[in-house]
């Protein structure tokens, strides 16, 4: 290959999508900025999980702030029916089962984990 069709050969990959994997520089930092989303996320979901309750634990109807109002109300509890234990009552066949069951499309699961520190 002449050197001046390189670029146009490397450009027809790029905007092929062949070349999917970007620098490990890259990836690396992504996921260091994706694992400290990840830890900001859990810490605001505990501080708002403790200032939930605190509020709730005033048994007022509603509070006023400056910005927002809080108002609690007590709602039923969640109706749950077992139907895969109801179904076993009826002792459906294996082929009958099958006929009724559907997979769902693929995905991909992501775990971020903290380093250990030393």
């Amino acid at each position: 290959m002449k050197p001046e069709h390189f670029a146009d050969f490397a450009n027809s990959i790029l905007s092929a999508g062949l070349m999917r994997h970007q620098p490990v520089e890259s990836l690396a930092a992504k996921v260091d900025r994706l694992g400290q989303l990840a830890a900001d996320a859990a810490a605001i979901k505990k501080e708002a999980d403790r200032l939930r309750a605190e509020l709730e634990d005033a048994g007022l109807k509603e509070i006023d702030g400056t910005n927002y109002r809080a108002s609690f109300a007590q709602c039923k509890g969640r109706t749950v029916t077992d139907w895969q234990a109801v179904a076993a009552k009826f002792k459906p066949s294996a082929q009958l089962i099958r006929a009724h069951t559907t997979t769902g499309s693929e995905s991909t699961r992501m775990t971020i984990k903290a380093h250990p520190t030393h």
